[in-house]
C-alpha cells in the first residue's frame, strides 16, 4: 500500500512510527481488499456505519467509536460496510517497545472515547484542505490519537509529569500558539495540556525557541500577519483581527517591531518582488 511517514514519536518505552496511507482520503467510505497481512500494525477507527470485518478466521463488527487494531502477520479481510460507512486507517511500527502485551493475540478491537473521532476528523480535514502550519497540526493530531491508542491498550505512564516527550510538547506548543492567533491565552492553559509549571514552560521555551510565551505568541502572529500579507488581499485592519489585534496602531507597532519595516511596506515590497522583470542574458556564440 503506498504510504508516507508523517510522524515519529516517543512515549515512555515506545518508539513508534506512523504512517498514514497516501490514499487514504479516497478509500475512507469503503473498504475493499483481498485476504492480506502487513508488516506493520493496522488501525482502523470506525467514525460513522458500522463493519464487519474477518481476521484469522474470526469476524468483527465495529460501530462508529470502535476501532481495530490488527497485528503484524495476521491474514485479514473486510466482509460487508454499510452504506454510511465511514473510517480513518493509519499503520504503526513500534521501533522498540510493544503495542500489545499478549503474544497470542492477532488484533484487539478498542471503544475510543468520542473525543479520538474528533481527532480524526480534524486529521481527515487537515488532510483534505490544507491551511498554514499544516504539518505541525497533523503532527499534534496523530501525537494525541497514538495517546488515546495507548491508554486503550494499557500501557503504563512511566514518566509521570513529564509524559509528553521533548518533541511532541514541541509540536503541542506549536499547535496551540497556531490555533489561537485570534484568542486571548495564557501561559496557564498551556502548562495545563503540557502538564508543567510555569516555571518548566518557562524554562522548555527559553531552551527550545529562546523566547518568553509572550514572545512566542507574538512571533507565531506576526508569522502568519506577514503571510496574509503576502498571500491574500486582506486590509490591515482585517489582518490585524485575524491575529487578535483589535487595535490597529497596536498590531502596526508589534509587526514593525518583529519585521523590522511597516505592514504595508512589507506588502509592496513583495508587490515589487513580485513584479520584478526576469533578467534572461542572451548566451553568445
Amino acid at each position: 500500500m503506498p504510504r508516507k511517514e508523517v510522524i515519529r514519536t516517543t512515549i515512555n518505552d515506545i518508539r513508534l512510527d506512523l504512517y498514514v496511507p497516501s490514499n487514504f482520503i479516497s478509500y475512507r467510505h469503503t473498504w475493499v481488499a483481498k485476504r492480506h497481512c502487513n508488516a506493520d500494525h493496522e488501525l482502523h477507527i470506525v467514525l460513522h456505519g458500522s463493519c464487519c470485518v474477518d481476521v484469522e478466521g474470526t469476524e468483527h463488527t465495529l460501530h462508529a467509536g470502535q476501532g481495530i487494531l490488527i497485528l503484524p502477520d495476521k491474514f485479514h479481510n473486510p466482509v460487508s460496510y454499510s452504506s454510511d460507512f465511514d473510517k480513518l486507517v493509519l499503520d504503526l511500527f513500534p521501533a522498540s517497545g510493544q503495542l500489545v502485551s499478549d503474544p497470542n493475540a492477532s488484533c484487539v478491537v478498542l471503544d475510543f472515547p468520542p473525543a479520538t473521532a474528533f481527532l480524526a476528523n480534524e486529521l481527515l480535514t487537515e488532510h483534505t484542505n490544507p491551511a498554514p502550519f499544516h504539518q505541525k497540526m497533523v503532527h499534534f493530531l496523530l501525537g494525541q490519537l497514538t495517546i488515546h491508542l495507548l491508554r486503550l491498550l494499557g500501557a503504563a505512564d512511566t514518566e509521570s509529569a513529564t509524559a509528553i516527550n521533548s518533541d511532541l510538547r514541541v509540536d503541542i506548543i506549536d499547535s496551540f500558539f497556531a490555533n489561537c492567533l485570534r484568542e486571548n491565552v495564557t501561559k496557564d492553559q498551556l502548562c495545563a495540556r503540557l502538564c508543567l509549571s510555569p516555571s518548566q514552560l518557562h524554562r522548555f521555551l527559553r531552551k527550545r525557541y529562546g523566547m518568553s510565551f509572550r514572545e512566542k505568541l507574538a512571533a507565531t502572529r506576526m508569522t502568519h500577519a506577514g503571510w496574509l500579507l503576502q498571500n491574500t488581499e486582506l486590509s490591515i485592519q482585517q489582518i490585524a483581527l485575524q491575529v487578535g489585534y483589535a487595535s490597529v496602531p497596536a498590531f502596526i507597532r508589534c509587526f514593525s517591531q518583529f519585521h523590522n519595516c511597516s505592514p504595508n511596506r512589507f506588502r509592496a515590497r513583495q508587490a515589487l518582488s513580485d513584479a520584478a522583470p526576469v533578467n534572461i542574458t542572451p548566451a553568445t556564440a
